[in-house]
């Protein structure tokens, strides 16, 4: 990993009394009930940024994250984005005292708890806040019910798995074979998909501080790195689990416009 920052004793209240950041610092909240997987998400998604930049954690998955090996690969800063991700404590009480200090949040749930989502919808319009939604014991019997849903944009879905009970348990990150949990960091960043013409062009024109291109595969990802990063931009190439295509490329300005 890069690196983690454990800040597993910081409250809600002391961070939410800092202003909301700007595009090169970014803050994810996860929430959710008790049981439905929060920790897990949020553990999986902090390991993955710390093996490409730095991170804060916030909550108890920082005690997960911290009980991996360091490790400091020779990571590039990429898009320069500072990270904190907060496992918030379960219930929608916790979620409305972080609203003020979170740029995204993530309510995860299982197909069965679906219908504890429309509270935390509610609190996130409130606050004007995007949200979405990640669903975890997914079975293939579920995915009707999922498509049917009316409630936040689905961000990702995790299947039933006992390996990750197994390794959450034992206080390990899970592993995920073939699996990637970008697509969240993708939706966190940047939820418009535009083409590359019109990325660029909301780039120069500062209509968008972050852009976010879908690409059908990694030899035109390095070449759309290539085109933001001569015409002066920060970018990355960002895995999804989608069908119709392999990836994103996320591009942003040095400094907020």
């Amino acid at each position: 990993m890069v690196g983690v920052e454990l800040v597993a004793s910081m409250s809600s209240q002391s961070l939410s009394q800092q202003p909301v950041s700007n595009a090169s610092k970014h803050r994810i909240g996860f929430v959710g009930e008790r049981d439905v997987g929060k920790t897990t998400v949020a553990a999986l998604v902090a390991d993955r940024i710390s093996d490409r930049t730095q991170v804060a954690v916030l909550g108890e998955a920082a005690g997960i994250v911290g009980s991996e090996s360091a490790q400091q690969p020779n990571v590039s800063p990429e898009l320069e984005i500072e990270w904190t991700v907060v496992d918030a404590n379960a219930g929608p009480e916790s979620f409305e005292r972080w609203t003020d200090s979170l740029d995204t949040a993530f309510v995860v749930a299982t197909p069965d708890t679906l219908d504890t989502v429309s509270t935390y919808e509610r609190i996130a319009n409130r606050a004007d806040i995007n949200l979405f939604l990640i669903v975890t014991r997914f079975t293939e019997a579920d995915r009707e019910r999922l498509r049917a849903f009316d409630g936040p944009e689905l961000a990702e879905y995790f299947y039933e798995d006992a390996a990750i009970t197994t390794a959450m348990d034992a206080g390990e990150i899970p592993a995920l074979e073939d699996w990637t949990v970008e697509a969240i960091l993708i939706e966190a960043l940047q939820p418009e998909r535009l083409d590359p013409d019109t990325a660029i062009d909301a780039l120069e024109t500062r209509q968008q501080s972050i852009v976010n291109v879908e690409v059908t595969g990694r030899q035109q990802a390095d070449a759309l790195i290539d085109t933001f990063e001569s015409a002066g931009y920060r970018a990355a190439y960002y895995r999804c689990n989608c069908r119709c295509h392999d990836g994103h490329v996320i591009a942003r300005l040095h400094e907020e416009g």
